[in-house]
């Protein structure tokens, strides 16, 4: 069941990542936003510790450090820790236009967060090889919960993620067993 959602979870947080990389490129003004003196001022420990230990797995692969290398190399948990409400009112206003595809009624910090952060749970549960759950509503609350999210980003995503969406088809596969 878990390896059905690793198609739907990584094209989220790709996608996550990238326009969120996007949008902090244009708050900063600079690719290397994440060394921006105003942006280092505004993220907290975690974020900068996160940026850190991007860099050194970089050196540690014997690789030159690049800003695409960081971005890809900084976690989930960074992304999503940047809706917490610590940045409401710094990062917030760029960080909302992410989101362009998500009705103005839910484009808010608050929604976003709780969202992304319950997928970001369920993720790491299915990265550490825990078990999920063994309630069919839930998994599918899950699957819509990440497609909604994925269709908030970009609607081609979603277009384009088709043919690698097999949870539906997983869950009939192992109804009884779940059941």
């Amino acid at each position: 069941m878990s390896e059905s959602f690793y198609p739907l979870i990584a094209i989220l947080e790709v996608g996550l990542r990238n326009t969120i990389d996007n949008q902090l490129n244009r708050k900063y003004n600079d690719s290397k936003w994440y060394e921006n003196t105003d942006f280092i001022r505004t993220a907290s420990r975690y974020q900068i510790d996160r940026i850190s230990e991007a860099r050194t797995n970089i050196q540690a692969s014997k690789k030159e450090i690049t800003t695409g290398r960081i971005i890809s190399e900084l976690t989930f948990g960074f992304w999503t820790s940047l809706f917490d409400t610590k940045f409401e009112l710094t990062l917030w206003k760029n960080l909302r236009l992410a989101f362009p595809n998500c009705p103005k009624q839910n484009r808010n910090r608050k929604n976003i967060s709780s969202k992304f952060n319950q997928i970001r749970k369920f993720r790491n549960r299915i990265f550490h090889h825990e078990a999920i759950t063994w309630n069919l509503d839930v998994l599918n609350s899950y699957n819509n919960e990440i497609l909604e999210g994925i269709s908030w980003l970009d609607n081609d995503l979603l277009n384009w993620i088709g043919d690698l969406n097999h949870v539906g088809e997983t869950i009939e596969k192992y109804r009884k067993t779940i059941e």
